[in-house]
């Protein structure tokens, strides 16, 4: 009786792991609901003038010099660089990239 419950405790906890490859493509309806999930590490963050006013430190987003240090580091990482391709964001309209706690990347793009 033991050993019939530790199986069927077992097959509950690693069948739909054994799932999950099957299930890696989003459905249209998961990506119109909740956006596509790339699963890279990296958050883009739309920047436009009507969400400056809301934030009390978007001073740092108007500095030439901050935006070309910012597009330089977005240009010597291939990794965000093919994270830009896949949202369709170009280089050029990188205004500023942190580093996440979790250690993934947030760019700010207008």
């Amino acid at each position: 009786m033991r050993r019939a419950f530790i199986a069927v405790l077992a097959a509950s906890l690693f069948g739909p792991a054994a799932a999950m490859p099957a299930m890696a493509e989003q459905s249209e309806l998961s990506t119109f609901l909740f956006g596509r999930n790339y699963n890279d590490g990296v958050i883009a963050v739309s920047v436009r003038s009507s969400h400056w006013e809301d934030e009390r430190d978007a001073s740092h987003y108007i500095f030439p010099s901050r935006i070309r240090i910012a597009q330089a580091a977005v240009m010597r990482d291939p990794a965000l660089l093919e994270a830009l391709a896949r949202r369709n964001i170009a280089p050029h309209n990188v205004l500023w990239v942190r580093t996440a706690v979790n250690g993934g990347r947030i760019i700010y793009y207008r």
